[in-house]
């Protein structure tokens, strides 16, 4: 046997045990969503990180590149983009979003507003009065101008109230507080995912058909009333969700 080949065999090396595309693409990107800033990556690290081959770290990077989750260039190599990480367990206005450390503003632009009248699936899901309708707002969702998704909100009417209102504040749990004087305390969410049309993808920057998130929220006052349907396309390779959990005791 040749020397050097004896060597390459019996050298100390690190095992590379996590050589699973999927496992490390994974374990990367949750790592990534959950970091309050963008990063630099270099492979090197990566590879003791991760526990994996260089060549696996780089088809990882590579796939991250395509998913829009960094970004690499020949003078600034590979950087993470900055994630906007959704606390799901607690509730709040649009401009209390992300890290208040950092100054970074999440602002709603209103796009369109309009009365509705009570479509019969928003009455049902609010829990309305046959004589109540509903005020349409549809937003940009945007952080330090960029854009992250599009909300809709109906925000309950009662009867009496002027079809002709303006608004002023799109934010539905602001707006409800402001002209109404209700107070939200606690939402009922559902998250799915569904893919970028054709306004959609134009309006937040990413191409047709390109997967979203999608949030729903039911917001509702202290005695339980619901008031809002306030749902959201949000892009996924900028927004990530975090919750904390814990399991109930069993006697």
């Amino acid at each position: 046997m040749r020397p050097e080949t004896l060597y390459q065999r019996n050298r100390q090396t690190p095992d590379r045990l996590n050589n699973s595309l999927r496992r490390t693409y994974d374990l990367l990107r949750s790592t990534l969503q959950n970091g309050e800033r963008s990063v630099s990556l270099v492979e090197g690290e990566l590879t003791d990180a991760l526990s994996a081959s260089r060549n696996t770290v780089r088809a990882v990077l590579q796939q991250l590149a395509r998913d829009g989750l960094v970004t690499r260039s020949p003078k600034r190599g590979t950087r993470s983009e900055r994630q906007f990480l959704l606390k799901i367990n607690a509730i709040g206005p649009v401009k209390d979003y992300g890290n208040p450390d950092e100054q970074i503003h999440t602002q709603l632009r209103t796009l369109e507003y309009q009365t509705l009248g009570c479509p019969q699936m928003v009455r049902e899901r609010l829990r309305l009065p046959t004589d109540w309708s509903v005020l349409m707002i549809e937003n940009l969702l945007a952080q330090e101008d960029a854009p992250l998704g599009l909300t809709v909100s109906y925000i309950a009417l009662g009867p009496g109230l002027s079809r002709d209102i303006v608004v002023d504040e799109p934010d539905p749990i602001l707006f409800l507080e402001k002209h109404f004087g209700v107070r939200i305390v606690g939402s009922t969410t559902t998250i799915g995912a569904t893919a970028a049309d054709a306004q959609s993808a134009k309006l937040v920057g990413v191409e047709l058909g390109a997967p979203m998130i999608f949030l729903e929220d039911i917001l509702e006052d202290e005695a339980g009333r619901p008031w809002a349907l306030s749902q959201c396309r949000m892009r996924s390779d900028r927004v990530a969700f975090s919750a904390c959990a814990q399991r109930k005791q069993t006697a």
